[in-house]
C-alpha cells in the first residue's frame, strides 16, 4: 500500500531536468504555445508553465477568488450538494449527501477547485488504484473490476494525482483508461481502468493532444486521444511574462540611476579646499532636502532621491573626469511607466477578476468591495460557472462509478448536484422580476376577489399571463390547478 502511495503522490522527475533548461527557464515563463516534439511533452510543458505562472501574486489572487468564490455554503452548510430527480423518493439525494460528509468533500473542495483552475485538470484516485499488484501484468490493459462488485471500492478525495503523473485516453469518443507514469522512452499500454481515477476537466476536446499505445490483447498499436481541459489562467501567461521583463528593466534601470556622479568645477584650488568644499557643498544639499520633506525625516539611502547617494569629484583643466549627470533621479520615464500600466491592464484583462478586485483605484485591500464581484463582472461570473460546472460533472462521475461498484446502477443518473448559484446583474433581474410577479399574481387575485369574480377559468387566465414569463414551469400548470374561489356576499375578501 505504501509503495502505491509514494508512487501516486511523488512527481515524475523530467528527465530534461538539465542546467540548460533551468537556466533558460528558471526565472521566466515558458511561452503558452511552445510546441514540443510529442503531446505528452505539449502537456508536461504547460503544466510546468501554469504552475510557474500561479506563483505570480495577481495570478496568486486571482486563483484564490475563483477558488473561495466557487465554494460558498448553503444554508445548511454545504458546497456541493444532491437532490433526486424522483420527487417521491429521496433516498439517493440523502445517500449522496451522507457520502459527502463521509468523504469531507467540504474540507477538500476548495483545494480541488484551486488545483483544477491552475491546471485546468483534477486527477482523483478511487481505492480500486491503491490496490497491491497481484501478480498480474502491470503493462497490460487492466481488467474491468465492474465485472466482479468490490465492496471496498470508495473515492479517496484527499489524495491528488500529479497531472503530469497520469493521462486520460480516449478512443472513438469513448473513455478507455488512464496510464500512469507515461514514458514515450517506452512502449505504453493502459495500466488502469476507468473506475481507478475520477477525472475533473475545465472541458478539454479530443483531437488536440494524441499517444499511441499497445492493446494488451492484440499487441496491436492504436493512436489514442488524450483528455487535457485548458487551464483557466492559459491566456495570461504571455502578458505576465511581458509584465515580468518589463518590472525587471524598470528596476535594474532605477538602481543604474541610484548613484550620481556630479563633476564640480574648482578651478585652481587647492587639493584640501577642494576636499573640504565639496564635502561643505554635499552636506548642505542632505540638509536643504532633509528640511524639505514633509516630516523632517532624512531620505533613504537606497532611495535613487537619496542625496546620500551622490559623489562629487572636481573637473580637471575644466573637463569633467568622469561623465557628469544630471539631478533627475526619477525611477523611471513616463515612457516607461505608460509601457507597464499598458501590460498591467493586458494582464489585468484575461484574469477575469475586476480591476478593483486586485486592489487597483483602492486605498485598502478590499479593492473597494461592496457589491459581489460575479455582479460586476459577467466575465469572471462565466469563469465561475465554468468551474463548477466542471466540479459537478466530476463528482457526477464518481458517483456514478460508486453506485456501479457498489451494484446500486439504479441510482446512476438517478440525481443532480448543486453548488450556490452564481449571482449576476441578470439573475439579480429575474429575481426582482419573480418578486414582482409573485406580487402582481395576488393584486389580481385580491382584484378579482373585490369584484366578486367567481369563475376560476378567470383566475387561472390571469395568473397564467403573469407567471408565464418569470415561472414558466409553474404558470404551464395553473391551468390544472384545482380552484375553488368563494366570495362572500357584496364582494370583499373570501376563499382562493
Amino acid at each position: 500500500m505504501a509503495r502505491w502511495l509514494d508512487k501516486l503522490t511523488k512527481p515524475k522527475k523530467d528527465k530534461a531536468d538539465t542546467f540548460l533548461r533551468n537556466f533558460i527557464t528558471g526565472g521566466l515563463f515558458k511561452i503558452s504555445d511552445l510546441r514540443g516534439d510529442t503531446s505528452l511533452q505539449d502537456i508536461r510543458t504547460k503544466i510546468q508553465t501554469m504552475r510557474a505562472l500561479a506563483a505570480d501574486s495577481q495570478i496568486s489572487v486571482a486563483l484564490s477568488y475563483y477558488a473561495t468564490d466557487a465554494t460558498t455554503f448553503n444554508a445548511s452548510n454545504q458546497i456541493i450538494w444532491a437532490t433526486s430527480n424522483d420527487p417521491n423518493n429521496n433516498e439517493v439525494a440523502d445517500i449522496i449527501n451522507t457520502l459527502f460528509k463521509k468523504w469531507k468533500v467540504n474540507s477538500y473542495a476548495r483545494d480541488h477547485i484551486l488545483e483544477l483552475a491552475t491546471i485546468g485538470n483534477l486527477y482523483l484516485p478511487t481505492s480500486a488504484m491503491y490496490r497491491e499488484d497481484n501478480g498480474e501484468d502491470k503493462e497490460r490493459v487492466a481488467l474491468d473490476s465492474n465485472t466482479i462488485k468490490d465492496d471496498s471500492f470508495d473515492i479517496i478525495p484527499s489524495t491528488k494525482i500529479p497531472p503530469e503523473n497520469i493521462i486520460h485516453l480516449w478512443r472513438q469518443g469513448k473513455p478507455v483508461g488512464y496510464v500512469y507514469q507515461p514514458d514515450e522512452e517506452q512502449s505504453m499500454t493502459i495500466t488502469y481502468p476507468e473506475q481507478c481515477v475520477i477525472h475533473f476537466s475545465l472541458g478539454g476536446l479530443l483531437g488536440e493532444y494524441t499517444i499511441e499505445c499497445k492493446e494488451s490483447a492484440s499487441g496491436e498499436t492504436n493512436v489514442y486521444d488524450i483528455q487535457f481541459g485548458n487551464p483557466l489562467m492559459d491566456a495570461a501567461v504571455r502578458p505576465t511574462q511581458t509584465l515580468s521583463l518589463l518590472e525587471d528593466a524598470v528596476l535594474l534601470s532605477s538602481l543604474i540611476r541610484t548613484v550620481k556622479i556630479v563633476a564640480v568645477e574648482c578651478n585652481n584650488a587647492e587639493e584640501e579646499e577642494i576636499e573640504n568644499t565639496l564635502l561643505e557643498l554635499k552636506s548642505m544639499i542632505e540638509q536643504q532636502l532633509s528640511l524639505n520633506t514633509s516630516n523632517g525625516d532624512a531620505q533613504s539611502f537606497v532611495n535613487p532621491q537619496s542625496p546620500n547617494n551622490l559623489i562629487y569629484v572636481p573637473k580637471v583643466n575644466g573637463t569633467d573626469p568622469i561623465t557628469i549627470t544630471d539631478l533627475n533621479m526619477g525611477e523611471a520615464t513616463d515612457a516607461d511607466n505608460k509601457l507597464l500600466n499598458y501590460y498591467q491592464d493586458k494582464k489585468l484583462s484575461v484574469l477575469g477578476v475586476p480591476k478593483e478586485a486586485m486592489n487597483f483605484s483602492s486605498a485598502e485591500g478590499l479593492g473597494g468591495a461592496g457589491a459581489v464581484m460575479s455582479q460586476r463582472s459577467a466575465l469572471y461570473a462565466n469563469s465561475l460557472q465554468r468551474i463548477e460546472t466542471a466540479y459537478i460533472e466530476g463528482w457526477t462521475d464518481a458517483l456514478n462509478k460508486y453506485f456501479k461498484a457498489k451494484n446500486l446502477s439504479g441510482y446512476m443518473d438517478a440525481f443532480t448536484l448543486h453548488m450556490n448559484p452564481i449571482l449576476t446583474q441578470l439573475s439579480t433581474v429575474n429575481f426582482e422580476k419573480r418578486d414582482a410577479a409573485i406580487g402582481q399574481a395576488q393584486a389580481i387575485v385580491d382584484l378579482l376577489k373585490g369584484l366578486g369574480v367567481t369563475t376560476s377559468d378567470d383566475y387561472q387566465k390571469a395568473i397564467t399571463e403573469i407567471l408565464s414569463e418569470v415561472l414558466p414551469d409553474t404558470g404551464s400548470e395553473v391551468n390544472n390547478w384545482k380552484v375553488d374561489v368563494t366570495v362572500e356576499e357584496g364582494g370583499g375578501e373570501g376563499g382562493f
